[in-house]
């Protein structure tokens, strides 16, 4: 059994100097990836994330509210911006920013749309990497994440990376959320980047684009 875990770490290891994990404003291209992970969901994924299925935009006004995304003016008011997940260039996940009040605060998500990729030790370099790009973007103070409490995978991952979870509600993480007990985090810069500097084993990069 010792030999086997070995050679499965060996196997991560050799892996992950062949992955290169970064992250990039959503484009064009990516939408269809984006629209057809919210409407491929399962009643249990949704039950899963707090998704008030109400709420959820036809494809055809999510697509609309991405392209306006895309035109809205670096220093203008934005509701929401979106980054891309990506490995080796290829768009598999997102963090979205919302409640953005700039030079001041936001709230974070994460979604990893594939499910083949999900566990395999990629979402926190990716989230850290989205964490530190909103912080630079949009020269934050604070940024906070708002899993719903019984949603193990992400709660996980922000435990695995050391933020702290700083209090428990009942309300909505978001305009898309059902009213759910909720665990917030402080999304800490300095925790995000440590865990990027000292515990990162990928090649990371943050997005390319322009951050203001």
């Amino acid at each position: 059994m010792r030999l086997q875990k070995i050679g499965s770490e060996i196997d991560f290891v050799i892996l992950s100097k062949l992955i290169d994990l970064s992250v990039r404003p959503l484009a064009a291209e990516d939408f269809d990836g984006f629209i057809n992970y919210w409407f491929g969901l399962s009643q249990a994924e949704i039950e899963c994330l707090g998704i008030a299925i109400d709420r959820l935009p036809s494809a055809a006004r999510m697509r609309s509210d991405l392209e306006a995304m895309l035109v809205a003016p670096d220093d203008g008011v934005r509701s929401f911006f979106v980054l891309a997940w990506c490995i080796n260039g290829e768009a598999i996940g997102h963090s979205s920013l919302k409640d953005i009040v700039p030079a001041d605060s936001g709230s974070i998500h994460l979604h990893m749309w594939r499910a083949d990729l999900r566990g395999k030790g990629h979402g926190p370099h990716l989230f850290c990497l989205a964490a530190v790009d909103f912080y630079e973007r949009f020269r934050l103070k604070r940024i906070v994440c708002e899993p719903k409490a019984d949603n193990a995978p992400p709660n996980r991952l922000l435990q695995r990376i050391g933020f702290p979870r700083i209090s428990t509600r009942i309300g909505r993480s978001s305009e898309l959320s059902s009213i759910c007990k909720l665990n917030r985090y402080d999304i800490v810069r300095e925790i995000a980047e440590d865990y990027l500097l000292t515990r990162g084993s990928h090649k990371n990069k943050p997005g390319k684009g322009p951050h203001r």
